[in-house]
């Protein structure tokens, strides 16, 4: 049974015995026999091979497995059914768990996410495609906002209450429940982290009114830091949210679009994890005021960037790259033409701009006279080059309105939640 889950066994158990100091079988190979020595004889001068421990069978041997097979191996076995519940077997299998891309795609009616992850990828005619397969519904159930960092997975449901998962771990936690303001307008949450301090954060958001002026809107935050037991509020009245932000965390940072100042300016916050803080930068003097609102803020190369398209007043792409100076912080532009032939001319205003994992620039497109997601655009920045990817798999009655990547482990507690286990036994 074992040696049917992984082609590789071998290596695997060479590798793990030598790393503990023990004989590698092939020394006992080498060991010369006379030719007056019979077989059996032979066997008996060969040095013989001490038996691998449980602990090494379990813990340095099976979380080099495909995760497919240790969950298939849970299931015939009755004696390896608690594996998939132990965190140290976890935390090792986190260490070789492939890593996999998350593909969300918020739906505005109903209110809810679809969620997808890359299952394969294959070239079709010389263009490249990937497979999505959406998870079971009963992962996501009333879902409207998923974020995965360092594997720990953040839902939140209609409800705004706030689920984690770890992954890596097999743990799950549902954070204590928080009364919003009566007369809240808006509500939403953010997931964060700050590397420096290994620290993760939930921020919550909501725009309200407040007697005895109705007319003014009013802004209240709320913190959960993994850890503790209760969020904490604070009050920020001059930065005001007006929609759903488009966030993303670089450095410990957390960047959200949609916000405007006392002065009615819009700007983009800056949240700091460590510090609690709220600051605001300017957009790019460059950038149309009237276009805000349909900037993309990302990540690229570890610093905030802001893609702005103009189909009609444009042949490509502004990119304003965030530079850090002595005197503050600036705005560096960039042109990326648009790609020449059919791809480029493909190009319609049914978009969302993201980054990948490697830092590209991704373009979700849409299919002609549908708002269904059918291909993707990357654009690479140090090679300057495009390339397309074709979509399958995608429900046709998904609405594309927006699009995020994101990173996760493969693990037993994902694939339970994705597939039931008989899938394993056909």
């Amino acid at each position: 049974m074992l040696l049917s889950l992984n082609p590789n066994i071998e290596s695997i158990f060479s590798e793990v015995k030598k790393s503990r100091g023990q004989m590698d079988s092939s020394f006992t190979d080498s060991v010369p026999m006379s030719d007056n020595v019979s077989t059996e004889q032979g066997k008996k001068l060969r040095p013989s091979m001490p038996e691998l421990d449980n602990d090494i069978i379990l813990y340095e041997i099976f979380p080099r497995l495909p995760v497919k097979s240790v969950h298939r191996f849970r299931c015939l076995s009755k004696a390896y059914r608690g594996l998939t519940s132990d965190k140290r077997f976890l935390r090792n299998v986190s260490l070789y768990a492939p890593r996999r891309q998350l593909i969300s795609i918020p739906q505005p009616l109903p209110l809810k996410i679809d969620v997808y992850y890359a299952k394969e990828n294959v070239s079709e005619d010389g263009v490249l495609s990937i497979r999505l397969t959406s998870i079971d519904d009963r992962f996501i159930a009333g879902c409207i906002y998923i974020t995965v960092i360092n594997g720990i997975m953040c839902r939140v449901n209609e409800s705004r209450n706030v689920i984690l998962m770890n992954n890596a771990t097999n743990e799950v936690q549902v954070l204590p429940s928080y009364k919003s303001p009566s007369r809240c307008e808006q509500h939403y949450l953010y997931f964060c982290y700050d590397p420096q301090t290994d620290i993760y954060k939930i921020l919550r958001t909501m725009a309200f009114r407040k007697k005895p002026d109705l007319t003014t809107i009013r802004m209240r935050y709320s913190i959960f830091t993994l850890g503790s037991h209760t969020w904490t509020d604070f009050d920020h009245d001059v930065l005001f949210q007006y929609g759903k932000s488009r966030s993303l965390c670089i450095d410990g940072i957390l960047y959200l679009n949609k916000f405007r100042d006392v002065g009615g300016r819009h700007v983009i916050a800056m949240f700091s994890v460590q510090s609690n803080t709220l600051e605001a930068i300017c957009y790019p003097n460059g950038v149309d005021e009237s276009r805000y609102d349909e900037c993309h803020p990302v990540e690229v190369k570890g610093s905030l960037a802001i893609i702005d398209i103009n189909f009609v007043k444009e042949d490509g792409i502004s990119l304003w790259l965030k530079q850090e100076g002595s005197d503050g912080s600036s705005w560096l532009k960039q042109k990326i033409e648009y790609p020449t032939g059919s791809i480029g001319s493909r190009i319609s205003t049914n978009y969302y701009f993201t980054t990948n994992l490697n830092g590209d620039i991704v373009i979700g497109k849409t299919r002609a006279m549908s708002a269904s997601l059918c291909s993707i655009l990357i654009y690479n920045m140090d090679h300057q080059i495009w390339r397309e990817i074709k979509v399958h798999g995608i429900r046709d009655c998904v609405v594309f309105s927006d699009i995020r990547f994101e990173e996760y482990f493969e693990t037993p507690l994902l694939l339970e939640q994705i597939c039931p286990p008989i899938f394993f036994l056909n």
